[in-house]
């Protein structure tokens, strides 16, 4: 949990990494050509860094930093393993000059409230709550959009390439990271091997800020039991006030869902992806920054996924199971409907609908929707 709390970490802190002191660039270059300079993948990151700290050398106050504000959503608060990391990082970047303010938050409401009224510069959320500052990031986490690990990895390829720099803000804020945590599975109160129908009766515990987890258990006809945010949703689980819901396997500790789980199973069937995004305000945090962070977010990827295995380990492999070949498939297409329905209702953005097909088509082009018409 250390190495994934400091991944987190960097993309907290690393925004202040090229504004440390203002050093001039020895040809006099526009604006424009700074900026340029600072997004050309193919110049060393020293020379990306100079022409970074060139252009923003009016956010400089007598030579150096002001303090940022970096809002952490730690379901353990600040005897958590992320703001924990948070603080000791934040010691030792004083040598380095910079001064960082860390707060963790068990609401996560909190977090997002505190950036949009500038109390935080940064805020580490789930996707699902990101999704109001970025619609495009927001819509990573639609169902049966990214169905595993590798077309994740593709997807992280393409959201740190400069093409998709434009589309990471949007207003007032721009997305600095995403980070997965894994597939969305379903864990349930049905002790015995599970069928579709069986899983998909009853209650369902959502995120009310959630479209997919709602958009699917409506389809089914569940009745919805709404929770403000994951750990109220878990909370229902676990009290058996739902008898489902949707996460990822970390969410076994994370959110104590193993209390739920005691009579229960987890449905071995990818239905989404789960991230945290960390959104920045335009006005205190450069959107180039964004952009050397989610390059070195994609470069780190495979020890994130470590570390995700790592927190997932305790989660008992006797509670996994499939459904049959045949329910596998009518699933898949009925996700696949409610996908389509969702975008159409404007509940996803339909650009990173269309870059998740193009990346489902590459990996598998017999898949039916990959077919020419």
């Amino acid at each position: 949990m250390k190495k994934f709390s400091s991944l987190l970490l960097t993309l907290s802190l690393c925004f202040s990494c090229g504004l440390i002191s203002n050093v001039a660039v020895a040809k006099k270059l526009t604006d424009d050509e700074l900026r340029a300079r600072s997004m050309d993948q193919g110049r060393t990151l020293q020379s990306r860094i100079r022409a970074l700290k060139k252009l923003y050398s009016h956010m400089l106050i007598d030579g150096e930093i002001p303090p940022r504000m970096t809002c952490v959503w730690d379901v353990l608060g600040k005897q958590g393993p992320i703001y924990t990391a948070t603080v000791d990082q934040a010691l030792r970047m004083k040598h380095y000059g910079i001064t960082m303010h860390v707060e963790a938050y068990t609401d996560e409401q909190v977090v997002v409230d505190k950036l949009k009224s500038g109390e935080c510069d940064t805020s580490i959320m789930s996707g699902a709550q990101a999704k109001q500052f970025n619609d495009f990031t927001g819509s990573i986490e639609a169902l049966g959009g990214v169905p595993s690990r590798k077309h994740m990895k593709y997807l992280m390829q393409v959201l740190a390439s400069t093409h998709a720099h434009k589309k990471m803000q949007q207003g007032d804020y721009h997305i600095v990271g995403v980070i997965p945590i894994g597939t969305n599975y379903l864990f349930t109160h049905e002790g015995k091997k599970p069928t579709l129908k069986r899983t998909f009766k009853g209650k369902a515990a959502v995120v009310n800020t959630d479209v997919s987890q709602k958009g699917l258990f409506d389809a089914f006809g569940m009745k919805i039991v709404q929770g403000q945010n994951t750990a109220a949703a878990a909370g229902a689980y676990n009290l058996a006030d739902a008898d489902v819901i949707m996460a990822p396997l970390v969410g076994y500790n994370m959110f104590n869902l193993g209390a739920g789980l005691k009579h229960g199973s987890i449905v071995d069937y990818p239905i989404s992806q789960m991230t945290l995004q960390v959104v920045s305000r335009v006005d205190t945090i450069p959107p180039e920054v964004g952009q050397f962070l989610r390059e070195d977010l994609f470069i780190k990827l495979n020890m994130l996924y470590r570390e995700v295995e790592k927190n997932s380990r305790e989660v008992p492999t006797e509670k996994m199971f499939k459904f049959s070949p045949r329910e596998e498939k009518l699933l898949d297409s009925k996700i696949a409907e409610i996908r389509q329905q969702i975008t159409e209702e404007g509940g996803y953005h339909r650009g990173m609908m269309k870059l998740q097909r193009k990346i489902r088509c590459k990996i598998d082009k017999s898949r039916q929707e990959c077919q020419k018409k």
